[in-house]
């Protein structure tokens, strides 16, 4: 889908990276907020959380139908649950620029990240989320840098929604199914594809929310 362009001024630009994603908390880490269920969990699951803080408004006055402001997609290794997800502003070590990072699950809904939650299921495809799931990391272990021009034509670099839209469309799923979000608040205004443009597809089946 073709993109409208929007205001190219370094303020809009700092603006709409709070906006796509997902909120920041502070640098001390905690433990997640609840027991996660994680034996109900299988590769390829969707994990979203709403952010804390100002960022997660923002987001959510753009996303107004919408819960969560960030997303990611499960993968089991040597027995640990991960989310794969594309973030800015979360670096692992000093210089690390902003990419596909691949995380526990703890620490993706850690309390200063997460208020809230949920883990979502594609229906009737497991081998399709599995195989989702593995092309997802083979893009975290290619270090496929963080889009922050939030262009959904380049598939070069990418932002949070558009890396799950990606993996899931490689195995033949629609998980957007045509929706986009058409933002125009102050500042700026254009196409997205937001989490909850996701977030309603009619593939997806509520596995675990707190």
């Amino acid at each position: 889908m073709e993109r409208k362009t929007h205001v190219s001024l370094p303020k809009i630009t700092f603006i709409l990276t709070l906006v796509l994603a997902g909120c920041q908390g502070s640098s001390d880490k905690e433990t997640p907020p609840v027991q996660l269920p994680q034996a109900l969990f299988r590769d390829g699951d969707i994990a979203f959380r709403r952010g804390t803080g100002i960022t997660s408004r923002v987001v959510l006055a753009a996303d107004r139908e919408g819960n969560y402001s960030h997303t990611g997609i499960l993968k089991k290794k040597d027995g640990q649950w991960y989310v794969i997800h594309a973030v800015p502003g979360e670096p692992d070590f000093k210089d690390d620029p902003d990419r596909v990072k691949m995380e526990t699950i703890e620490a993706f809904f850690e309390k200063r990240k997460a208020v809230s939650g949920a883990i979502m299921r594609v229906q009737e495809d497991s081998i399709a989320a599995y195989r989702a799931a593995v092309h997802a990391e083979r893009l975290y272990d290619a270090r496929v840098l963080f889009d922050h021009d939030y262009d959904l034509a380049d598939t070069t670099k990418m932002y949070c929604t558009e890396f799950i839209d990606f993996v899931y469309r490689k195995e033949g799923v629609d998980l957007p199914e045509g929706r986009i979000s058409h933002i125009n608040i102050p500042g700026f205004k254009g196409d997205y594809l937001l989490p909850n443009d996701i977030a309603q597809s009619k593939r997806l089946c509520l596995i675990y929310y707190f």
